[in-house]
């Protein structure tokens, strides 16, 4: 994969208009919109009010996110040089976050989940979202590790998680700016991993 600037080159999505989504990080909307709209749990208030935002802001950033002339992209490193990428796939008919494995040296690409209004796997084991989750490998794209487990969540596939999972997450959410009810939202989305169709924050 290539960056060039603002600009974004990623094997199969060649004719793509990939733009790097890191910016969207320093904005406070955008982990409660993007957990509400691909992990969030069933109770689609949970998260606006975990993170204290409103939803019609959280609505204009999911506009944001979602521009057909603009897909973010979120470059996880991996070691040996690997890296997973979070692409927001903007088509106006076929809207969809698809998490894709980049080899190192440009070889073929792997699909390890996808999220059109619902999960299409395989996934991540919650070893491998965790192990995922750990110190980067490069200073490069998404560096800490709240932010890369967040990111990473929903393309987790294990229905069978430890216990230390909901705590795990509730962490993460603190230390991405949700308040006291990051436990409760933990536990909802560890507790049903593959269900990621909460209701849509466009209009």
């Amino acid at each position: 994969m290539a960056w060039h600037h603002a600009s974004v080159l990623i094997a199969g999505y060649e004719d793509d208009p990939l733009i790097d989504g890191m910016s969207f990080l320093a904005d406070a909307l955008f982990w409660p919109t993007y957990l509400a709209s691909s992990a969030g749990p069933q109770d689609d208030t949970m998260v606006d009010d975990a993170f204290g935002v409103d939803r019609e802001d959280m609505a204009d950033c999911y506009r944001r996110l979602t521009d057909p002339v603009r897909w973010p992209v979120f470059q996880v490193s991996l070691a040996g040089d690997h890296e997973i990428n979070v692409i927001f796939r903007n088509f106006e008919e076929d809207m969809g976050v698809d998490f894709v494995f980049c080899p190192a040296g440009g070889g073929r690409s792997l699909q390890l989940a996808t999220l059109e209004g619902h999960f299409r796997g395989p996934g991540l084991s919650w070893p491998d979202l965790a192990a995922v989750s750990g110190s980067p490998r490069s200073d490069y794209g998404v560096v800490d590790p709240a932010a890369r487990l967040l990111l990473m969540l929903p393309a987790l596939g294990d229905g069978d998680l430890p216990a230390a999972a909901a705590p795990m997450l509730a962490s993460a959410l603190a230390a991405c700016g949700a308040g006291s009810a990051n436990a409760a939202v933990g536990r909802c989305a560890t507790g049903r991993p593959s269900d990621v169709g909460s209701p849509p924050l466009a209009p």
